[in-house]
């Protein structure tokens, strides 16, 4: 009998969401768009999880989803074309430029991974890499501002966050503020199949309050941490400039978004 009131409760909860959504809709609030990164493509845990988040979305928003490694199957060779010659240069273009078209399109990011060793799965690090030159240290893209992003994972016995430290490091420096994490623990069992339909139910209820937190979908504003980098790396570009005889295309990036000044030309022209 608890069994089957815990189980009605949870349908009517689903209906109540996707009646927000609806009314959201009909208010004008537009069409998300929402970029998922999964991690791997057993369909398992994580994926369950990932599944679950997107359900009320799915139907009324534009969703993107990509999977590691078969969307992005290789590895950074450390070869600097991105950061000397640009991003197009990149051996491995064909693959990382529609995903980062697809992140820079999105309101949101997900990020649906489970924990290897302690850490992110090598697929998504991999990826990672090749998104390094966007890191604001480098060329950041301004959309990347006002982004939010979900991280969704899952580990046996061992803690998530180290493992999603690796993802939320990387979608810091590349300035988004607004970053939500959910980890599940487990340890009575690793296959989604043979977890008891109690131990779904809870997975399911956390799963159901962080996709709540985003019915009513608003563009982030840039946070104190990220401002913070954002400020830093400017002062670095304007000194960097200041001291060299060339723009590198890190710095011609700064000065073509306007975010900092050319001292040379204004040094040159006291003089």
């Amino acid at each position: 009998m608890i069994l089957i009131l815990k189980v009605t409760d949870d349908i009517f909860n689903r209906i109540e969401d996707m009646k927000k959504i609806n009314w959201i809709n009909r208010k004008g609030g537009g069409v998300m768009k929402i970029t998922v990164i999964n991690g791997t493509p057993v369909k398992g845990v994580t994926w369950n999880m990932k599944e679950r988040f997107l359900e009320p979305f799915r139907g009324f928003h534009e969703i993107k989803e990509y999977i590691l490694p078969k969307d992005m199957p290789e590895f950074c060779l450390g070869c600097k074309n991105c950061f000397f010659r640009g991003e197009d240069r990149c051996p491995h273009a064909e693959y990382i430029t529609p995903i980062w078209n697809a992140i820079l399109e999105a309101d949101l990011i997900v990020f649906a991974y489970p924990v290897y060793a302690l850490r992110a799965p090598g697929s998504v690090k991999a990826l990672l890499d090749h998104f390094c030159v966007h890191w604001m240290v480098h060329r950041p893209e301004k959309e990347m501002f006002s982004k939010k992003a979900v991280i969704l994972t899952n580990s046996v016995g061992a803690p998530n966050t180290a493992a999603q430290k690796d993802v939320m490091t990387s979608l810091t420096w590349m300035g988004v503020s607004g970053i939500r994490r959910l980890g599940i623990g487990l340890m009575e069992g690793v296959i989604w199949s043979e977890l008891s339909e109690k131990r779904k139910s809870l997975i399911y209820k956390k799963v159901d309050a962080l996709s709540r937190k985003y019915m009513r979908f608003e563009k982030e504003t840039m946070r104190l941490k990220v401002k913070f980098y954002f400020a830093l790396c400017k002062k670095m570009h304007e000194a960097g400039l200041k001291s060299s005889k060339e723009a590198f295309l890190d710095d011609l990036h700064y000065l073509n978004n306007g975010w900092i000044k050319d001292r040379r030309k204004q040094n040159a022209a006291n003089h």
